[in-house]
C-alpha cells in the first residue's frame, strides 16, 4: 500500500468515529426554563432540581431559591445526597442564572447590589431584582410546581450573599430560611448594616439565617461579615434565629463547598 493509499484509508476509517457524537450527560429529575422579567427587562435561566419522588407523589414541597446558575451542579449533588443523608427535607431547588451567560458577571453585579459597587461600572439594581423575585418568579414557580408557599429559602454567595441579606431586610416575610455565604460587604458601615438597624428590630415572622465566611477571605469580607454578625448580636432582632460561622482556612470561593451544605442543614433543621 502506497503512502497516499494508506493516508486515504486512515482518513476514511477515522471519519465515522469523528461523525458519531457522544451522548449528552443528562441529570434526572431536573428541568430548565426561561422567564422574562418586566421588572428588570431581562431574561433569566431557571435550573430546577426536583425531589426524587416529585412525579410519583402528590405532596407539596418547600422551595429553595439559589442565586447564580453556576451553583446548579453542586445543588443537584446535595439534592441527590440528601436522599441518603436525610439532613434536610426534600425541596424544590430553583437556581437563577442571568442571561446571557456570557455577561453573567456584570449582570449579577447589577441585580444583587442595592447601591453601585465601589470602583465598578455596575450595581444598584437589587430593588428591581427583588421585585422580580417577589412579583414574577415566585408566583410562576408556585403556579408551575406543587410548592409550600409558607416555606421558602434563599441562598447566595458573595454578591449573592449580600443580596440575601438585603432581601431579609427589605422583605423579612418573603423567605423563612436564608443562607448568606461570604457576603460582599465592602465596608464596615455599608448600606446593608444601615438598613439592618432600621428594619430588623423585629421581624413579622420567624426567619432562620445562616451567615458565614472563610477565615482566609482574600477580599476582606471576613472583617466586614464579622462586623455585621456583631451588629446582629448587639440588636438581637426579635424573630431572627441566626448563627455566624468562620470556616478556618477557607477563602472567598472555597468556603461555598463547606458553608452551603452546613448552612442548609442548619436552616432546615427540625424545630426544637
Amino acid at each position: 500500500m502506497t503512502l497516499i493509499a494508506l493516508a486515504a484509508f486512515l482518513a476514511g476509517g477515522a471519519a465515522p468515529l469523528a461523525q458519531t457524537p457522544a451522548p449528552p450527560v443528562t441529570i434526572s429529575h431536573t428541568e430548565q426554563r426561561t422567564i422574562k422579567s418586566s421588572k428588570t427587562g431581562r431574561n433569566y435561566d431557571l435550573f430546577i432540581s426536583l425531589p426524587e419522588d416529585y412525579s410519583a407523589s402528590k405532596e407539596t414541597y418547600p422551595v429553595l431559591y439559589v442565586l447564580d446558575g453556576w451553583h446548579f451542579p453542586l445543588m443537584v449533588s446535595l439534592q441527590q445526597n440528601n436522599i441518603y443523608s436525610k439532613r434536610m427535607p426534600p425541596v424544590i431547588i430553583v437556581n437563577i442564572g442571568q442571561s446571557p451567560a456570557s455577561d453573567e458577571m456584570n449582570l449579577r453585579a447589577v441585580d444583587f447590589t442595592p447601591t453601585p459597587i465601589p470602583q465598578d461600572r455596575g450595581g444598584g439594581g437589587a430593588a428591581k431584582f427583588l421585585d422580580f423575585l417577589e412579583q414574577e418568579l415566585i408566583p410562576f414557580i408556585d403556579r408551575t410546581y406543587r410548592t409550600n408557599p409558607a416555606d421558602r429559602g434563599l441562598m447566595g454567595h458573595s454578591l449573592g450573599g449580600e443580596f440575601a441579606l438585603y432581601a431579609l431586610e427589605q422583605r423579612p416575610g418573603l423567605f423563612q430560611r436564608i443562607v448568606a455565604a461570604s457576603p460582599a460587604l465592602f465596608t464596615d458601615d455599608n448600606e446593608i448594616s444601615k438598613d439592618a438597624r432600621r428594619t430588623l428590630s423585629a421581624l413579622p415572622a420567624s426567619v432562620r439565617l445562616d451567615l458565614s465566611v472563610g477565615s482566609d477571605d482574600e477580599l476582606g469580607f471576613a472583617k466586614t461579615t464579622t462586623a455585621f454578625a456583631h451588629l446582629l448580636d448587639e440588636m438581637k432582632p426579635k424573630g431572627l434565629d441566626y448563627r455566624f460561622t468562620v470556616y478556618p482556612g477557607e477563602n472567598h470561593n472555597s468556603v461555598r463547598f463547606v458553608s452551603f451544605p452546613a448552612g442548609l442543614y442548619w436552616v432546615y433543621r427540625p424545630a426544637p
